[in-house]
Parts: C-alpha cells; structure tokens; sequence
C-alpha cells in the first residue's frame, strides 16, 4: 500500500488515455453505438450503486467497486463476459478492500433482488460462481487494489481536514525561523571558511568573467536566494496544514461532493488524478452557485464554514508572520492558485459536464418528465420519442444481444468460408510449388549425373 499518489499502482498502471481507451472497446462498439455504450456505464454503475446500498456499504466502498469494473472492463468485453456476475464480484472484492467485508451469500442474495427489480436473468444465483470470479477479478486487475478517490482532495483542498494523518510539531511560523537561523548559521560558516582559504592562498589575476554573473547577466547570489525563496513558499504551502487557503462555502462543499458521486458514471477516474476530478468539481460548484445566487450578497456565498479547519484571519496573520501573500479570498483567485495544467482541468469538466444530458436522456428524471408531458407533445412526436428511448429496460435487452450476437459471430463468424478456401488455395499452391521445386530438384541431379 502507497500513501503518496505518484507511486502507488493507481498513478504507475492505472491511470490511461483516451487512444487506448477507445481501442479496449472496439469489440463492443461492433455491437453497439458510443452512445449506447456510454448509457450502458451508467447502467452498471446504478446497479452497483442500489447492490451497495442494500449491503448497507458507505460510499468509499461503492466507489472502489465502480473502479474495480471500469478497470476490468479494460482488458475485457461486455460482449464475451457476464457483466452482472463482474459488478457482484467488484462489490464483493471492495468491501474485503476497504475493510467493510460482507459475506458471499449476503452478495449474491441482495443482487438476485436488485437484478429481478430490471429482470435481469443473466445472474447465476450460485455463490462458487461469483467466488471464482472473484479470482478472474483480482487477476485482471493485477492484484492493483489501493485506489486514491478525489473525496479527500476535496476536503484537503476546501480546508475541511488536514492533508497530513497528524499534528506537526511545532506551527509554520515557528519551523521558519528555526530553518533560517540554521540557513544563516551556514552562510557564515561558509563565509569563514572561503574567507580562511582566500588567506592563506595568494590570488592570480584572471581574464575570465566573474564567477558572481551568470549567462542572464544576473547576479549568482541573487539567483540563489530567488531559488530559495521559492522552495521556501513550496515547502510552507505544502506542508499539509491547511493554512492559508480561502474559505469555501458549505453550499459549494455539498454541490462538488454530489458532483463527484456522480462522476463515477464517467471515465474521468481511468483518465485523471484523483485532485483534479475534485478541483474541477469544485469549479463546477462554483458555477452553479454563482447563477443561483447571482442576485444575492457575496457575503451569503462566501460564509464561513464551522467545519473548516483554518479560518480566513488566522491564515491571514500566519501568512503576514511568514512574508507570505494573503490568501485568495474569491473563486477565481482561490482556482487561480492551483499550478495545474487548464487544459486537462476543462477537458475533466468538459467530460463531467456531457454526463447530465446523456443521463437525462437514459434516465429522466420526474420533474422534467411531467413538465414534457404536460407541455402537450403530439401523438407523432410521442411515438417518435418512445422509438428513440433508451433507458434501463432497452439497456438489459442490448446487453443480453451483444452476447448473443458475440456467441455467434465467434461460432460463426462472417469470413469462416473466406478463411477455409484460402487455406485450400494455399495448400494447393503450396502442393503445386513443392511439386515444381521437385521436378526441378530431379532434373538438377540428372544433370549431374
């Protein structure tokens, strides 16, 4: 197990591009269209979601099983596999993973409830079938279970639990001084040093530049103390205390959690690390919360939180005490300050964003429904929207297709005949050319003779 990000297996193996993405799903677009696919995801994801909830898991635990079958499905295809039996065997597996273990017939019991309520048939009801699977699962992942989820940045970034597992021992402020007075005694202690060697050896004139310019034509001592100025504010602000970053609003904090619940319906956890899922999470929040309060005081939208660590003033004074700037205390200056690269941020919003309008299409939601409905569409139209429906029923029915139609096509394939004459023609070419290399190899040796 890996308690940093950069080398655990999550980041090392786990983590992989669009390309390769799309070339793991050719087998099943043969089958389907990418939008079908996509509703598909979704689909699993609800089912591991109502399983989860029914073996009373939290929501880490259910996390973790998205993940286990978003990477399976990887190496893997719906077509050639039994996808109920894979999302039962990721749940099982997660809970063992993140220490909330439920029994094998609890599994498989609550998932023949949850597959009747979409008559699913698919589901084999027999424990030592999703016990061997278990072992398929934690093969195809590599035996890679430690998975980082962006619940944690979000709080360690909204300043709602410290980044590190404990207490340092002694405040910023304090560790500062102590590290420049150990600076300050090295620098003198080198100074006497240099200043005893000039002493006792006697100097040369030189024709080369002085060693105190560098290329830029800028002093080397002034290079120096800019470079440590600048570990000096990286190791401040990354020292895991939570100090001296804005206040966010408890609204904002609520909206970029439900945010992240959602995105597991996505692929954004097989393309992006962990922190910036939950920063663009929380400019998506944002978002929201300044076109819902667009009319409202900023005050209302930047309240202070009883949950957050460190207050805005105490950051302020720390900072101050440090030479440090104050820290951001709007959104825009609050995002502004994350050295991350914008475009993979937008690209991980772009790709949470087109979640909403598949998902309302595949499952619409009550309100919007009834507003359709009352809005008094034509018979045609309705017929026209009803061919076009693709919801969870059509979605069990397109799974149990791909794998019928996958059956056939490995049975039977389409070039089964073309395959078969070809082989004829080469064994007759091959026959004729061993016949001609032999006739040649006869006349060869009467030649000889």
């Amino acid at each position: 197990m890996s308690s940093s990000f950069w080398s655990s297996s999550h980041c090392l193996h786990w983590l992989t591009t669009r390309p390769s993405l799309l070339i793991s799903r050719q087998v099943d677009l043969q089958y389907c269209t990418p939008k079908q696919l996509y509703c598909l995801n979704i689909f699993f994801t609800q089912l591991i979601q109502k399983l989860g909830k029914r073996l009373l898991l939290r929501q880490i635990p259910i996390a973790t099983a998205c993940v286990f079958f978003k990477r399976f499905y990887l190496k893997n295809s719906i077509c050639e596999t039994n996808p109920y039996l894979v999302l039962a065997a990721c749940v099982f597996v997660a809970a063992k993973v993140e220490e909330t273990p439920v029994h094998i017939k609890s599994v498989v019991s609550e998932a023949k409830v949850v597959f009747n309520e979409y008559n699913i048939k698919l589901f084999p009801a027999e424990a030592n079938k999703l016990g061997e699977m278990e072992f398929y699962l934690l093969e195809d992942l590599d035996f890679h279970l430690v998975i980082f989820h962006p619940y944690r940045a979000l709080l360690h970034i909204t300043g709602r639990e410290p980044a590190d597992a404990g207490k340092f021992p002694m405040s910023r402020v304090d560790e500062d001084h102590m590290i420049k007075k150990k600076e300050v005694e090295a620098k003198k202690k080198k100074d006497e040093e240099s200043r005893n060697s000039m002493l006792n050896v006697p100097s040369k004139p030189s024709l080369s530049p002085s060693p105190n310019i560098n290329n830029n034509g800028k002093d080397t001592e002034e290079v120096d103390e800019d470079e440590k100025e600048a570990k000096r504010i990286r190791r401040l602000m990354g020292r895991g205390s939570t100090e001296g970053i804005g206040e966010v609003d408890e609204g904002v904090l609520q909206i970029s959690w439900f945010i992240l619940n959602d995105t597991y319906r996505t692929d954004v956890h097989l393309l992006y690390p962990p922190y910036i899922i939950a920063i663009s999470a929380i400019y998506i929040a944002f978002c929201l919360t300044s076109m819902n309060n667009s009319s409202s005081n900023s005050s209302t939208r930047t309240r202070t939180s009883s949950t957050q660590v460190q207050s805005l003033s105490t950051s302020i004074t720390t900072n101050q005490a440090l030479g440090l700037a104050a820290p951001p205390s709007g959104a825009a200056e609050f995002l502004a300050g994350f050295q991350v690269n914008l475009n993979v941020l937008f690209a991980c919003v772009q790709d949470i964003i087109c979640l909403y309008a598949i998902w309302e299409g595949f499952e619409p939601s009550s309100i919007r429904h009834q507003t359709k409905n009352l809005a008094g569409l034509g018979e045609d139209k309705e017929k026209e929207k009803e061919k076009e429906k693709f919801g969870p029923e059509q979605a069990e029915a397109l799974v149990r297709k791909m794998i019928e139609s996958r059956m056939i096509d490995m049975g039977h394939p389409n070039n089964a005949g073309l395959n078969q004459t070809s082989k004829r023609s080469a064994g007759t070419t091959g026959a004729s050319a061993s016949n001609l290399d032999n006739s040649s190899g006869i006349g060869k040796k009467r030649a000889r003779k």
